[in-house]
Parts: structure tokens; sequence; C-alpha cells
């Protein structure tokens, strides 16, 4: 069959928005990594398009004062232009405030406030990455923050965070326009049917919300879980890891190398993007990544 151009660009049009939707590994970046060697980083990466990954997540790029100046600053620039001449497409997080969850908690009409600092830090990192970077070596941004279904139960509240993420999209476009992502967990405070009207609520900013799986933690059973999952998110965080409930502070380890692989060559959804938590767990960083004892995160636990 021959195809004319208007042809063409009407199946460019209607082509599914699966081709768009990414495979993704995220990494945590931490002060101790400095002692990784390029090389070291390289054949990371390497292995990660060996394994069908296509793109590198920076969960942060600064981290409360971490990577804000100095020789860590050089250190996560460097890396992050290896990760682009490595062929992976590169998605940035940006600021990540390291009281964020207690912030959080402050009254709504303190919120405003709060939200717009978050957004001028990611919106002025998100200016240097694109110095640092070029904008057509930048595949999307991601919002540190996470959002979890206890403190954004009411109405007021989501409200509150559907105008933060409207915001903070519209201040990053303007730097470069690009996806956008925030991600969002789930313990059981909503209903299934709220979490997912919330989720679905949330996209309305034009902000990719990635819903985590929560298989890490183990906090719900698998049958739960799946009521939450059944989400229209952007797409989801599979957790590499399973926590040890009975260790004092948060401990977890990797899942063993058969069953990483099986979710490996899992097929994603049509349209939603996968993001696997996190490179540390996997074997490509065994050995030059440390998983014990990160830093509060969350995704989801690994915040305790």
């Amino acid at each position: 069959m021959k195809f004319t151009p208007a042809l063409t660009l009407a199946a460019a049009l209607l082509c599914p928005t699966y081709a768009l939707a990414i495979n993704a590994v995220m990494y945590q970046p931490q002060l101790r990594d400095m002692s990784m060697t390029d090389q070291q980083w390289k054949n990371i990466l390497g292995q990660l398009k060996q394994q069908g990954i296509d793109t590198l997540v920076f969960q942060w790029s600064r981290y409360g004062d971490a990577f804000n100046g100095g020789e860590p600053q050089f250190w996560i620039e460097n890396k992050a232009m290896l990760v682009k001449d490595s062929g992976l497409k590169l998605v940035m997080g940006l600021a990540a405030d390291d009281k964020f969850f207690e912030r959080q908690n402050q009254p709504l009409s303190a919120l405003e406030n709060y939200f717009n600092g978050l957004r001028a830090r990611d919106a002025e990192l998100a200016a240097r990455w694109k110095r640092v970077l070029g904008e057509e070596n930048i595949a999307g941004w991601y919002i540190s923050s996470e959002l979890d279904d206890r403190r954004w139960r009411s109405p007021e509240m989501q409200q509150a965070a559907l105008a933060w993420l409207t915001k903070t999209h519209e201040s990053l476009a303007a730097v470069a326009d690009k996806p956008i992502a925030v991600s969002s967990f789930f313990a059981g405070n909503m209903s299934p049917d709220g979490y997912q009207k919330w989720v679905t609520n949330l996209s309305h900013s034009g902000v990719k919300v990635w819903v985590q799986d929560g298989a890490g933690t183990g906090v719900m059973t698998p049958q739960a879980r799946a009521l939450y999952l059944q989400t229209n998110s952007g797409g989801q965080v599979v957790e590499l890891f399973r926590q040890d409930k009975n260790a004092a502070g948060f401990s977890a380890t990797p899942l063993d190398s058969s069953e990483q692989r099986r979710l490996l060559e899992t097929r994603p959804p049509a349209g939603k993007d996968r993001v696997y938590f996190s490179l540390r767990y996997m074997g490509a960083a065994a050995g030059i990544l440390q998983y014990r004892n990160s830093p509060p995160v969350n995704i989801d636990a690994e915040k305790k």
C-alpha cells in the first residue's frame, strides 16, 4: 500500500501512545556514590541497555543541600552527561526537600507559599540542567516530592495538590516543554475508588502520575494492591526490593535475579511508563552502589 503524506500524518496522529512510553530505571544519587568511577558508571549503563531499559530517571539532582555546588554538583553533572552519551534517554529529577514529609503537614493556609518555593527551586534547577545538557538531551522532568494517600485525602488538600502541580507544569514547560512526572503511593488510607479518582484528577495538571506498586514494603496484600493499581495513571513504579519487617530501621534486600528478570521481561500496559525502583537493587549495580540505609525518600518505604 502506498502512503500519501496526508495518510502518513494521519497514521502518526493515530499512533497508539505506548510508542512514547518509557521503560526506565530510577536512580537515587547519594553522596557516597561519588566513589564510583566513570568506567563503572558506563558499565552499569551498558548493562541496563542490554536488559531493554531505554531511560534512566534521576530521582533528584539536589537533595536538601546535597549536590548544590562544589565537587558534588560537578560529579552529578558529569554522571548525567555520561547517561546522555550512552544513548539512554534521561529524565531529570529536580530539587528534593529532605523535610517534605514533615512540611506537607503544615496548615493549608501555609502550603501555598511552601509549594511556591518548591516550584521556584524546581524551575531554577531545570534551567541549570538545560544549560548543562542542552534541551534536546533531556527527555523529561521528574518532581521529586511524592504524594501519599493520607495527607491528601480531603477535597481541599487534593485541590491544593492539583494547583501546585498545574503551576509547576507551567513553570517547567516555560524552561523546556518536556513530559513531567510525579509519583504517588498508597497504604489503604483512601478507598481504591477514591484513590483512582484522585490520581485521575491529578493528571489534569498535565503532570503524569507514576503509581508505586507497593510490593517492596508488603504493607498490603497483593489482592488489595491490585485494586489500587487499577488507576488511570501515567505509569507504574515497580519495586525491586523486599523489606525486612523484623529490622529495627529500614532494611531491604533485592529480589533474586530470576524474579528481576521476569519483571524486566514483562511488557508494560500500552501507553504506560514503567519505572523500576531502583538501580541500587539491580545486578548491574552490585558491588558498586550500596542499597542499605538509603536516605529518606519513600518509594515506598526507603524514607523509614
